[in-house]
């Protein structure tokens, strides 16, 4: 405390030396700030990785897509290329016996993609929800790109379907 010199008759001064606080928080400011990016950077969430075969049996509730990966990298980024979307069911063939697939890159891909998503969406009764399968080593934005085909296709709601990651169990 310091001693109020001047006009007034002697006494003490009762203010407060904040000095020491601003101190102290200033310090643990920069605690924090070095602190925080090391603490984020600690956590690593596993993601799933997925199967690109059919699982699903014929007559199911819910309209399923596994959108698949090409073995190529993106030499900026080193992501996976997207192949293209395989529907999920095991009797969903094409005329020639293959598994239905489907690309949306092209135009006329894009849009027997959402013909076909629409004629399957409008089959369901009540809940109109597709799932999607995705690897956790694709950019979001393909499944972005196919959560926008399901709602110009009348899909009420797509979700994003994970597995459980079998490869953690056996070790």
């Amino acid at each position: 405390m310091g001693m109020d010199v001047g006009s007034h008759k002697g006494g003490v001064k009762s203010d407060i030396n904040v000095t020491p606080l601003v101190d102290i928080v200033l310090v643990l400011l920069i605690i924090f700030i070095v602190i925080t990016p090391a603490v984020s950077n600690a956590v690593s969430l596993p993601l799933s990785k997925q199967s690109f075969k059919q699982e699903m049996d014929p007559g199911s509730k819910y309209l399923s897509l596994i959108l698949t990966r090409s073995n190529e990298k993106d030499p900026e980024t080193g992501l996976y290329k997207m192949k293209d979307v395989q529907v999920d069911d095991r009797n969903a063939k094409d005329k020639h016996g293959n598994p239905l697939v489907f690309g949306f890159e092209k135009k006329e891909q894009r849009e027997s993609l959402i013909k076909y998503v629409k004629d399957n969406v409008d089959n369901l009764r009540g809940d109109k929800r597709v799932f999607i399968k995705a690897d956790s080593e694709l950019p979001f934005g393909y499944v972005n790109e196919l959560f926008q085909i399901c709602r110009e296709a009348g899909a009420d709601e797509a979700s994003v379907v994970t597995s459980e990651d079998k490869s953690a169990k056996e070790q």
